[in-house]
């Protein structure tokens, strides 16, 4: 077998995010995807190089690829320069005293819908040499890895290895359809509720509040439906269905009505996060500084108040 300084000399290194997406989702059709690009592009780079340097990378099973000897020998050394590519990135990045240039936000559908969309479009006016990529995911995306620049996320306790503001409570209510469930008295108890046609957070929510509260209070028999984002268990609940919102989406939708107050064990706090190298960077520093001033004049639609 080569050694491994000998198949990297004189490479693309490029490559080298191929290879890793591919050991990272097990199949080039979930590596393209996450690099963006066709999935016959990712296999004629991977192809290519194992041509050209005349060795195996991945054995190709129905179950799908798995990385060779060579390829774990490679990849090991190929991720250590990944990370050290990434701190490098960063510091540049922290550097940057331009108003100008590409931002990339992450956040939820639900934030990005009852709160977060104004308040971009307002920075980008007052900033229209800086392009914001908003990318609307329940993922975590890493931003060591500058997979984004900023996340605007719901957590009760943030990473340690990020920097950012608390800007608001994140508060969640019982709320079912306006019309469906008319013959409900104005203030119904739990026990009235918990035999009705209940709407459970699918697996990308999983880790939300709701959940949990649900397996403690809602019979399993119950939950007929699951969804896997809020604004689709509000679009079930408008339908005749009960679901656990935030009361930022929750509130604001005329088909809807809240069956219960706000319950506060469920009570979550928005962050507005960056990674401590780039927090300097006049691009971070100003949207962080934008964002999260107008995220705390609308706090009285994320607390229920």
């Amino acid at each position: 077998m080569q050694t491994v300084y000998a198949i990297m000399q004189n490479t693309d290194w490029d490559i080298f995010r191929f290879v890793i997406a591919v050991v990272d989702s097990g199949s080039a059709v979930a590596a393209a995807e996450a690099l963006g690009v066709n999935g016959s592009t990712v296999l004629r780079r991977i192809s290519k190089f194992e041509n050209d340097r005349g060795i195996r990378l991945f054995d190709r099973l129905q179950t799908g690829y798995t990385p060779t000897p060579e390829c774990e020998a490679i990849i090991k050394t190929a991720r250590e320069i990944q990370e050290s590519i990434a701190v490098i990135d960063l510091g540049i990045a922290g550097q940057d005293l331009r108003l100008e240039g590409q931002l990339t936000v992450t956040t939820t559908d639900t934030f990005l819908e009852a709160v977060l969309a104004d308040i971009i479009l307002e920075f980008n006016k007052e900033n229209p040499h800086i392009n914001v990529d908003v990318t609307v995911t329940n993922e975590r995306l890493s931003l060591a890895n500058r997979d984004a620049d900023i996340a605007i996320r719901a957590s009760k306790t943030p990473p340690e290895h990020l920097v950012g503001q608390r800007v608001s409570a994140v508060s969640f209510a019982v709320y079912g359809s306006v019309t469906s469930l008319g013959s409900l008295p104005a203030e119904p108890t739990i026990d009235e509720l918990k035999e009705l046609h209940w709407i459970g957070p699918g697996e990308s929510i999983a880790g939300s509040p709701v959940k949990d509260w649900m397996d403690r209070n809602i019979p399993a028999k119950s939950v007929r439906v699951t969804a896997d984002t809020f604004p689709g268990m509000r679009a079930c609940a408008q339908n005749g269905g009960i679901a656990v919102l935030p009361c930022c989406i929750g509130d604001r939708d005329k088909n809807l009505r809240r069956l219960l107050p706000a319950i506060q064990e469920m009570e979550t706090s928005l962050w507005v996060l960056t990674h401590p190298d780039i927090r300097k960077s006049a691009k971070i520093s100003a949207f962080t500084k934008h964002v999260s001033k107008g995220l705390r004049e609308k706090h009285y639609l994320l607390a229920c108040e």
